[in-house]
């Protein structure tokens, strides 16, 4: 499913799907959430189908579209639920704050509270021939691993898994505690990775894949790798936007500062919930 309104980011998530190059027979369904006052049905009807037109020009999918009414992000989220949806796709004009925070911080309350896997597209990406780069974080889980995985597979793409590990804060005393070892914390995040990589060697026999393992902030890191990737997967550890932002959320930081497009992954996708 992706979710458009007016402006030039919404141009930008129809050509990430297509980019996408989905195969033959996959449906997409293009919607807009509109408050019922301000606008003209016959607008918003005309936006969907124009985009669904720019859909069904340049790919070989099925492309429904919906014009909804109501609060824009729970009215997405239950549009999307009501597909059976296993993709959302939104835009993000990261350069017009002022207009997204007027909007309600779409780009990031969506991700925040969506059951299922959400891509961020910015209003300046460009494609990328690069690699799928995936967070590695214990506290989210593995399926923002699996959708990487997948994706990277899907797209023929290497996977890049970077882990990103910083030293704790010292002691009241002014020194690290002997489980603080510089040494030991490194290994200790080394072998995370490891088992990520032996997760993706059983599971995903044909997948290219490389580790990374880098010594900084997990955002700071990820955004320094975000330009040579065409896609940047992280796990959400956070239900709620205030919980994500003022905790210094990892996707917070990829959303508002990258141009590469941002799946958020929750830590139980609906479809895994049956395996």
């Amino acid at each position: 499913m992706v979710g458009i309104d007016e402006h030039v980011a919404s141009l930008r998530t129809i050509d990430w799907v297509i980019e996408r190059d989905l195969p033959s027979g996959s449906r997409v369904d293009v919607v807009t959430v509109r408050n019922g006052w301000s606008t003209d049905p016959r607008v918003d009807r005309a936006l969907v189908e124009a985009a669904a037109a720019r859909l069904r020009g340049r790919s070989h999918v099925d492309v429904e579209t919906l014009v909804r009414f109501g609060l824009p992000d729970r009215t997405l989220l239950e549009a999307a639920a009501d597909a059976d949806a296993d993709l959302l796709v939104i835009g993000n004009r990261r350069q017009h704050r002022v207009r997204t925070a007027l909007d309600g911080w779409m780009p990031e309350r969506v991700p925040t509270v969506a059951d299922l896997p959400v891509v961020v597209v910015p209003e300046d990406w460009e494609p990328v021939d690069g690699d799928v780069l995936l967070g590695v974080d214990t506290a989210t889980g593995d399926a923002a691993l699996r959708f990487a995985a997948e994706e990277a597979l899907r797209s023929r793409r290497r996977l890049s898994a970077l882990r990103a590990w910083k030293l704790p804060v010292t002691t009241a005393t002014g020194a690290l505690s002997v489980l603080e070892d510089p040494q030991l914390y490194e290994d200790h995040n080394r072998a995370i990775l490891a088992d990520s990589e032996r997760l993706l060697h059983l599971r995903y026999p044909g997948l290219r894949h490389r580790p990374l393992l880098e010594e900084g902030d997990p955002a700071a890191r990820l955004l320094a790798h975000a330009p040579f990737a065409s896609l940047v997967v992280v796990g959400r550890r956070h239900r709620t936007t205030l919980g994500g932002v003022f905790t210094g959320s990892t996707a917070h930081g990829l959303i508002t500062q990258g141009r590469t497009p941002v799946a958020v992954v929750p830590q139980r996708r609906r479809e895994l919930l049956d395996r």
